[in-house]
């Protein structure tokens, strides 16, 4: 058997250390990067997106905020209007995430080309708590997006008579949780538990949470709103949530969900829902459930697991797909090609 020679062991040990130190630049170039990107990754219900032309969103990062004031409840109570707007016009519309809304000329161009008005649902809020919309509400955060377009494009749809939804994160919200960190999802030792995209979650039995969804629901209804439709209405699931209850966690949600429903009752704003999940307790909703994501092998899934759900309105699916399977149900569809 050949040996290798001493002078050919140093050469390659010289190469093994070239190859280490060159691995650890591209590991190194390749973590600055991704630290880059990430005020230009966006987030709705369709996934993740990279948008190089957008600015950073201003997403608050995990410090140690001042704690903001709890809502009020004397501040939100929600005067019935004197006459009812009318139904939704139609069984099918258009939603609007909120990566649509960072181009909102191309969102008025195409609700300005329709011949007559339909349902719009219109995604406002992030999962890291920033409005995509004025709102008066104390402390919030706005998203770095044309908020004054924004707001034209919502009083627009209001003076042309097309039935307004607001999408709004529910539980997911790290600008609250971190101004209200009582309010938080905690691990041991009393940090805020964070999920897979760096966002917190709050308590769902928590009165403050509760609150502050009332409060922007009732701010919605005053802009033209007809109805609220939070997403991230759920408990995540994960191991490290240090959280205790004598109800579980469906009972909470539950809970949340008749409370919402019930603040709301004698007003003309309907509280509903967006869920895949078919164990979503709709029975604790009067309004409707927005099913998204869902293929045309999936429709008769929803029907069968919702058809004996009495206390709901109708449930509707947010779909890009033009299968045919999708005819006999209501749905909402993008607006805007992604």
């Amino acid at each position: 058997m050949k040996r290798i020679s001493y002078r050919s062991k140093l050469f390659l040990r010289s190469m093994l250390k070239i190859a280490l130190i060159a691995l650890g630049i591209l590991l190194a170039a390749a973590i600055v990067l991704l630290i880059y990107l990430a005020p230009y990754i966006t987030y709705d219900r369709e996934g993740a997106h990279l948008d190089l032309t957008a600015k950073t969103t201003g997403e608050p990062a995990p410090s140690a905020p001042t704690e903001s004031p709890a809502p009020d409840d004397v501040t939100i109570i929600y005067d019935t209007p004197a006459q009812d707007e009318g139904e939704a016009v139609g069984t099918v519309g258009y939603y609007v995430t909120s990566a649509m809304l960072r181009d909102p000329a191309a969102v008025m161009e195409a609700l300005q080309a329709m011949e007559e008005p339909c349902i719009v649902m219109l995604e406002l809020k992030s999962i890291y708590g920033n409005f995509y919309y004025s709102t008066s509400i104390e402390g919030a955060q706005v998203a770095d997006a044309d908020i004054p377009a924004i707001d034209e494009l919502i009083s627009y749809l209001k003076r042309r008579g097309f039935y307004l939804i607001a999408e709004i994160p529910a539980f997911c919200d790290s600008a609250f949780a971190l101004a209200n960190q009582s309010s938080g999802l905690p691990i041991a030792g009393g940090a805020l538990w964070v999920d897979g995209n760096g966002c917190y979650w709050l308590d769902p039995a928590d009165d403050t949470v509760l609150n502050y969804l009332k409060q922007i629901s009732r701010e919605l209804s005053s802009l033209g709103f007809r109805e609220v439709a939070f997403s991230d209405f759920r408990f995540p699931v994960g191991n490290t949530i240090d959280y205790a209850s004598d109800r579980t966690t469906a009972q909470l949600i539950s809970h949340a969900a008749q409370e919402l429903t019930a603040f709301f009752d004698n007003s003309n704003l309907r509280i509903s829902f967006v869920t895949d999940d078919t164990a979503f307790p709709a029975n604790a909703c009067a309004g409707k459930l927005y099913i998204p994501n869902a293929d045309g092998s999936k429709v008769e899934k929803y029907v069968q697991a919702f058809s004996e759900a009495e206390s709901i309105s109708g449930f509707v699916f947010l779909t890009a797909s033009r299968d045919t399977r999708f005819d006999a149900q209501s749905a909402l569809r993008p607006l805007l090609a992604q």
